[in-house]
């Protein structure tokens, strides 16, 4: 016993070991991991005033559920202690790990909620994981008698893990990666528990057991040979047990991200779940309750956090560890989460080939659309990274993201449609970093899209920075590549699956950055040519800038004039915008579109566009040097915008005098905070990012 108290105390010890000044951990700051160093800040305890009212108190280490729940007597197990809560009560965990699966089923009152957090200046995690793999790693594991070079299989068995339980992670009328192939479904996932760099949840042995590690033969081919996806966990359903590959990378390229760390998991605690079905902490048909300061991991398929038929429920400095998704909400109002993290199941050498095709193809944030429709949802100072897909947040009315980091999504980022009739989505003030596909819909029925909707209603996206330069991992090479090119692909801007009909948006003042050109050098980053049947779009005073090529007019395929209305955005390419000798909407203006398109819009496509140098106070073409996107005082952005209706949300707007300014940032305007405590700037660079672009 005090062999295991030791080593958590250990784990525990090395999570806050990476603490730097100001609280922010760095991927860096520690000369050595077991592992492999961390990705992201890792959790740190938050100091807060001990509360008021009520308090229970639960210790997992030294509570009994015979106590009385004080400070002095806590209580043991969370679900016992879950079940004595009343209203206006703050029930504190004692740091530590709680290795449990729970639900809240009590509910707070207006004014008196529940409150369940972490003890001021102490750090709990709630764990659905299996402990041994933590606390006795040593006696966990042996080596697999004929299997691969550092194949090892848990000494246990875990039987009932593929129970086959009903999913509670579909997409909304839409379809479940497994379908159709759930004999391969992944069973086992997780983290190491010193750096919570993710673990590969494969889908077939041939995977962790193969030497090979180009993308051969499609997503379809090496069923001989398989590859390998990097560190990572198999279930036999054969023998109920798990198996585990530690091995070093070969593939020339990955650079920083391949793993070098410790081979054998005899000498590592993991962090290792295993089944499907089951959420780590559930809540259900509850009201005023407050989820705070906590870490939850642990998870498998399903969701670390499902929220249904609740009201009035806050997660707030939350760190979430995977789980397919993250979180959950279904039927749910007044829902709000902020100043929190969740981290995904993308480790840094995992691509999206690896998830989509041979791994867990996983969603951090899912709306679900049970009634009544989720309703004042609110996603703020928040850090979203490393995963496959995002958030699908088509099902809300009213909501509100803004102010988040989101990240190194390998696929699909936020998927906003396709077009209802009523549903209100406000994206603003964030910072969004390379996603495969930034804004994305799917069709999941032919008759999905009403032809009419509330003229109030859509998808509303301003004030934020989308930044996609860096690229993502999309697939190993077919052959070597030590330039490493392949861990920087650049997707579409905005895109679909399915040609759905498209959410009606309304997209203004926006600072958009990329490498390359889009899909047909689609204008507007694809946002004045893509997608438009059946559907609205304004596209007002945005900045987009391209390193390589002027963005161009491509309006190819178009036959006729959608209706797109746009004007004030200001266009630039700053390798080869100096060189320019013509107007590149000269040519465009001439044209039988042009005209067709003063009918959507009196002024006509590009007339009120400018291909210029935006002047920023900070941008090189070397993408890995801080950028400062605040305007010049020179710069030709100011006054260019045009004015956009009063009924558009604009927190900027009594900042942006006389004739609106292109861009995210108004002239003068000093750049805001987004993130976890606002502790990561609009643009520029920040301590915990290098680790995940290199």
């Amino acid at each position: 016993m005090i062999a295991k108290l030791l080593l958590e105390a250990a784990i525990f010890v090395s999570l806050l070991a990476v603490v730097s000044v100001g609280g922010l951990a760095r991927a860096g700051d520690v000369a050595e991991y077991s592992s492999h160093p961390p990705m992201r800040p890792l959790p740190v305890p938050v100091k807060r005033d001990l509360a008021k009212g009520p308090t229970r108190f639960v210790d997992a280490a030294r509570g009994s559920d015979e106590a009385a729940g004080t400070e002095k007597s806590p209580w043991k197990s969370l679900r016992h202690a879950l079940r004595q809560l009343k209203p206006g009560d703050t029930l504190y965990l004692r740091g530590g790990t709680y290795y449990e699966k729970c639900f809240v089923s009590q509910s707070g009152s207006k004014g008196a909620p529940i409150t369940i957090g972490s003890f001021p200046g102490e750090l709990a995690i709630i764990d659905g994981a299996l402990r041994e793999f933590a606390e006795s790693p040593a006696t966990s594991w042996q080596p697999l008698e004929n299997g691969a070079d550092g194949e090892f299989v848990s000494t246990k068995t875990y039987f009932g893990a593929d129970d086959h339980q009903v999913p509670r992670q579909f997409l909304p009328g839409s379809w479940e990666p497994m379908w159709g192939i759930e004999e391969e479904r992944p069973l086992a996932l997780g983290n190491f528990a010193d750096s919570l760099v993710p673990l590969h949840g494969y889908r077939l042995a041939v995977d962790l057991r193969s030497q090979n590690e180009m993308w051969i033969g499609g997503k379809a081919g090496m069923r001989d040979t398989g590859i390998y996806c990097g560190p990572g966990l198999w279930f036999n359903r054969e023998t109920d047990r798990i198996h585990i590959r530690l091995a070093h990378h070969r593939l020339a390229g990955l650079g920083e991200r391949a793993y070098r760390g410790e081979q054998d998991p005899r000498k590592l605690p993991l962090i290792i779940a295993a089944g499907f079905g089951e959420s780590v902490l559930r809540l259900s048909g509850v009201k005023h309750v407050k989820i705070q300061d906590l870490v939850l991991r642990g998870a498998t398929g399903s969701p670390l956090m499902e929220v249904y038929g609740s009201q009035s429920v806050e997660l707030d400095h939350v760190t979430a560890y995977g789980g397919f998704p993250s979180l959950l909400v279904n039927a749910s109002k007044d829902f709000h989460v902020t100043n929190s993290a969740f981290r995904g199941n993308a480790a840094p050498w995992t691509g999206r080939a690896h998830m989509k095709y041979r791994g867990t193809a996983s969603y951090q944030i899912i709306l679900q659309n049970n009634q009544p429709l989720n309703e004042n949802i609110e996603f703020a100072n928040c850090e979203f990274t490393d995963d496959h897909d995002f958030a699908f947040l088509r099902h809300a009315k009213n909501l509100r993201f803004h102010h988040n980091f989101v990240d190194n999504f390998n696929d699909d980022g936020l998927e906003t449609g396709p077009k209802l009739r009523a549903h209100t989505l406000f994206i603003f003030q964030n910072r969004i970093g390379p996603c495969l596909i930034p804004l994305t819909q799917h069709e999941i029925d032919k008759d999905d899209s009403p032809l009419d909707h509330d003229p109030a209603a859509g998808v509303f996206v301003y004030r934020n920075v989308f930044d996609m330069r860096g690229g993502v991992y999309g697939a190993p090479p077919s052959e070597p590549d030590p330039s490493g090119a392949f861990l920087h692909q650049e997707g579409h801007l905005a895109s679909d699956h399915g040609s759905p009909t498209w959410s009606v948006m309304h997209i203004y003042h926006n600072t958009l950055l990329r490498q390359t050109p889009v899909f047909r050098d689609g204008y507007l980053f694809g946002l004045g040519s893509a997608g438009l049947r059946n559907t609205e779009r304004d596209v007002f005073n945005n900045i987009f800038v391209q390193k390589n090529q002027v963005p161009g007019i491509g309006f190819v395929g178009m036959q006729q004039a959608d209706n797109v209305r746009e004007g004030g955005n200001l266009i630039w390419g700053y390798k080869e915008g100096p060189e320019l000798k013509a107007d590149p909407f000269a040519k465009f203006r001439s044209s039988k579109l042009f005209t067709d398109s003063r009918k959507r819009y009196e002024a006509g496509w590009t007339t009120h566009d400018k291909v210029a140098d935006p002047r920023f106070v900070q941008l090189s073409e070397d993408d890995a040097f801080p950028i400062d996107l605040r305007l010049a005082v020179d710069s030709p952005a100011i006054n260019h915008g045009q004015p956009i209706p009063a009924s558009w949300p604009d927190p900027l707007r009594e900042m942006d005098k006389d004739q609106p300014d292109s861009g995210a940032l108004p002239g003068g305007a000093e750049a805001w905070t987004v993130g976890l405590d606002g502790r990561i700037p609009l643009s520029g660079s920040w301590n915990g990012e290098k680790a995940s672009r290199k």
